[in-house]
């Protein structure tokens, strides 16, 4: 297939109509369960498309970031963007979405199937019912508020990652999405609440330097985490770290910190800054003696 050919078919494929109508079906897929044929559309996917199928079912998401309408504007111009360079390869890896075209008639076809029985080891608590899609022209009435929110003086981690992503706050990104991202990169978002980041529980590195953060609790279970920038913040009290067992790097510069015996127990840990924070000296020795590298004021 040629260049243009090609372009031609990815535009009409990345259409809002199409992409509201693949989602759709994956959402309804997912509503009444069946994780089996999800699993399936998500191998066929990944003839062409990388998805990193995993045994703990987190594909759906990935489907959703594939498909979701919302991001229809920024796939469509990079099509543009790469016809314009005649790049066939970076056409060639939308393709994906080719193998869509008949979605409804895949699903039922592989519904047909009696040895489709798949369940994924956790299932999301997640309310499709008031899964909205938002085409360009249209703007949401009203802002979900979801269960557990805590109002914000400023701008809570979830939406500054939609704002990061997304350029505002109208688009229904649920929040369990936020699962299977590694890297988030929130530096200076104008972030007063973490509320969002406990759903980050296979995040590995995260940078939210420059905010203005006191209350780091909802962290604890990000068990994964290798490194993260808490520099330039308000937190006080860093006790919730000693559950990031696994915590390589930490910097917490320029905060309000005065106790920091609690990173003891972090036996992992090989690089810390304290500069700008007043902790107590015989801290900062036990640390040192645990071999950790410490930057701190002289």
């Amino acid at each position: 297939m040629e260049t243009r050919d090609l372009y031609i078919k990815l535009k009409e494929a990345y259409s809002n109509q199409n992409l509201t109508r693949i989602t759709i079906t994956l959402i309804n897929l997912y509503k009444e369960k069946q994780f089996g044929i999800l699993a399936k559309i998500a191998e066929i996917i990944n003839e062409t498309h990388a998805i990193e199928i995993d045994p703990e079912a987190r594909y759906f998401s990935k489907l959703m970031m594939l498909y979701h309408p919302d991001r229809g504007n920024f796939h469509r111009q990079e099509i543009d963007r790469l016809v314009t360079i005649n790049d066939y390869n970076g056409l060639s890896s939308y393709v994906h979405i080719l193998s869509m075209e008949s979605i409804e008639e895949i699903a039922v076809t592989l519904g047909n199937f009696e040895d489709i029985d798949y369940s994924p080891v956790y299932e999301w608590d997640i309310n499709t019912d008031d899964f909205i899609i938002i085409t360009e022209d249209e703007k949401p009435q009203q802002e979900k508020k979801y269960r557990g929110a805590k109002k914000s003086r400023g701008i809570s981690f979830y939406d500054a990652y939609k704002i990061r992503m997304y350029g505002n706050t109208h688009v229904e990104f649920l929040p369990h999405y936020l699962e299977d991202i590694e890297e988030f990169e929130l530096a200076h978002s104008g972030i007063d609440d973490l509320d969002g980041v406990q759903y980050c529980i296979h995040a590995v590195s995260l940078n939210l330097s420059g905010n203005s953060i006191e209350d780091i609790s909802r962290l604890w279970g990000l068990k994964q985490l290798l490194e993260i920038d808490l520099s330039d913040n308000k937190i006080s009290d860093v006790d919730t770290l000693s559950n990031l067992k696994n915590l390589r790097t930490l910097n917490l510069s320029n905060n309000t910190i005065s106790d920091i015996s609690s990173l003891m127990n972090l036996e992992n840990l090989e690089y810390l800054d304290i500069s700008g924070i007043k902790a107590p000296h015989d801290q900062i020795r036990v640390l040192e003696e645990l071999g950790i590298t410490v930057i701190r004021n002289q």
